[in-house]
C-alpha cells in the first residue's frame, strides 16, 4: 500500500478507503497479534425504525449520509448537480483502548458541486477522528443525527427536517432540506441484499424528492438556489462478494413524482455480466415495482484525461423491457478522492428520458471500480 493512502488526521493505520455513496467501508492494516473486531450484522428478522434509524449505527462497520440533486438558481443560466455524502466508518481496531486518539470511529465526508459552465465538479473533502478536534457523531431523540467536522456539519430533526453546512476555501455551502414523502425502506422492508449472500446487504433507507433550498458559494459570491435531494442512509457491515469489481447505481427522480433506484454489482470477470442485480420504482402515490431484470447497457464512453480511467458515462437502463436513457450533465464528473480516502469514481448529475425520448426527470449517476477492483 502507498504511503499516500495513510490517514492525514495523524490516525497512524495505513487504510484503504475506498468511499462514494456505497464505498463507505473502511480496511485497516492489522497488526498479526489484533484480535479481530466484531460487527453488527444487517437481518431481515430486525428491520429499520423511524425516526431513530436515522441516526449512527456505530456497531456497524461502514454507513453514509448521502445526498445528491438537482438545483437551479435565479442567478445562474443552467441547472447545477450538487453532491454531499457524510461517511462513519469502524476499522478493524480493538475497543479495548480508552484513549481518545483511538481511532475506533472515522468520519468523512465529500461535497461536490457539477457546473456546466466549469466543465468539472468543484469539490471538497474531509477525514477525521471522532471526538477529537471537534468532530463527533451523536444521536438522541430529539435531534436524531448530528455530525460535527471543523467547517462541516450534518443535522435531522426527526428526520423531517435536515441541515447541512460546509464552509471550506475549495467549496462553501448552506442547504436546509425538507421531507416530502414518505421514507421509502428499500428491499425487503429496509433490509438490502447486495449479493448471493444474505450477509452481502445492508440496512437501506431513501429519503427521495427532498425540497432544498439555501445558498451555494461560486466564484466568491454565495448564490441562493433551490432544488430536490435524493437522500440515501446505508448502514452494514459486509457488502460486496469477493468476485465484485465495482458497481453503477442510480438514484432517479420522476417528473411525476416518482423514484426510481437501480444497481448491478458488476463481476471482476466481464463475461460473466453482474454479480447481483436490483431495481425498483416507486411511483408518487406510493405504490412500489420491482424489476425481474435489471440491465445497464453502454452508450458512450468517456475518458478522464487526469487519470486514464474511462467511464461509460451515457448508458440505457433496461428493466423488464422498459428503458430509460441517462445521459450525463456534462462528462467530467470525476470525483477524486485520493487526497482523503485513495479512491476515484464518478458521481454525476444525469438527465433521464424514457422510451421514445421523452423526458422523465433527473438524477444521479454513480460509477465505481473502473480504474481497480474495489477493496472494501
Amino acid at each position: 500500500m502507498k504511503r499516500r493512502n495513510i490517514l492525514k488526521a495523524g490516525l497512524g493505520l495505513p487504510v484503504a478507503l475506498p468511499l462514494s455513496g456505497w464505498s463507505g467501508i473502511a480496511r485497516a492494516a492489522q497488526p498479526a497479534n489484533t484480535v479481530t473486531r466484531q460487527y453488527a450484522q444487517p437481518t431481515p428478522e430486525v428491520l429499520p425504525a423511524l425516526p431513530r434509524d436515522h441516526g449512527p449505527h456505530p456497531d456497524f462497520r461502514t454507513e453514509w449520509w448521502y445526498f445528491t440533486g438537482w438545483f437551479d438558481s435565479p442567478a445562474l443560466n443552467k441547472p447545477l448537480g450538487v453532491q454531499i455524502t457524510f461517511f462513519r466508518s469502524a476499522p478493524n481496531v480493538s475497543t479495548d483502548n480508552p484513549s481518545a486518539f483511538a481511532p475506533t470511529q472515522l468520519l468523512f465526508a465529500h461535497a461536490a458541486v457539477a457546473l456546466p459552465e466549469k466543465g468539472k465538479l468543484e469539490h471538497t473533502q474531509i477525514i477525521r477522528r471522532a471526538g477529537t478536534g471537534g468532530s463527533t457523531i451523536k444521536g438522541n431523540a430529539q435531534e436524531v443525527l448530528n455530525i460535527q467536522m471543523p467547517g462541516w456539519n450534518l443535522n435531522s430533526a426527526q428526520g423531517d427536517a435536515w441541515e447541512c453546512t460546509v464552509q471550506t476555501p475549495q467549496l462553501a455551502l448552506n442547504l436546509r432540506m425538507e421531507q416530502t414523502q414518505t421514507p421509502w425502506l428499500q428491499g425487503r422492508n429496509g433490509f438490502s441484499q447486495k449479493g448471493p449472500l444474505p450477509a452481502q446487504s445492508s440496512y437501506y433507507i431513501t429519503l427521495p424528492h427532498m425540497k432544498s433550498s439555501g445558498t451555494i458559494r461560486l466564484d466568491g459570491k454565495n448564490i441562493p438556489v433551490t432544488g430536490r435531494f435524493w437522500m440515501d442512509h446505508e448502514w452494514s457491515s459486509t457488502v460486496l462478494a469477493p468476485n465484485a469489481q465495482g458497481w453503477d447505481w442510480v438514484g432517479l427522480h420522476g417528473d411525476q413524482g416518482e423514484a426510481l433506484m437501480a444497481f448491478q454489482i458488476r463481476d471482476r470477470d466481464p463475461s460473466k455480466g453482474a454479480v447481483w442485480t436490483h431495481a425498483a420504482l416507486r411511483n408518487a402515490d406510493g405504490t412500489v415495482r420491482e424489476f425481474k431484470q435489471v440491465k445497464f447497457e453502454v452508450m458512450r464512453r468517456w475518458k478522464s484525461t487526469r487519470t486514464g480511467i474511462e467511464y461509460p458515462v451515457e448508458q440505457q437502463l433496461v428493466l423488464d423491457g422498459q428503458a430509460f436513457s441517462l445521459a450525463p450533465l456534462f462528462d467530467d464528473q470525476e470525483l477524486d478522492a485520493r487526497a482523503s480516502t485513495g479512491t476515484l469514481y464518478w458521481e454525476g448529475a444525469v438527465r433521464v428520458k424514457s422510451a421514445g425520448g421523452s423526458p422523465w426527470g433527473k438524477g444521479y449517476l454513480e460509477m465505481t471500480g473502473y480504474d481497480r477492483p474495489m477493496q472494501l
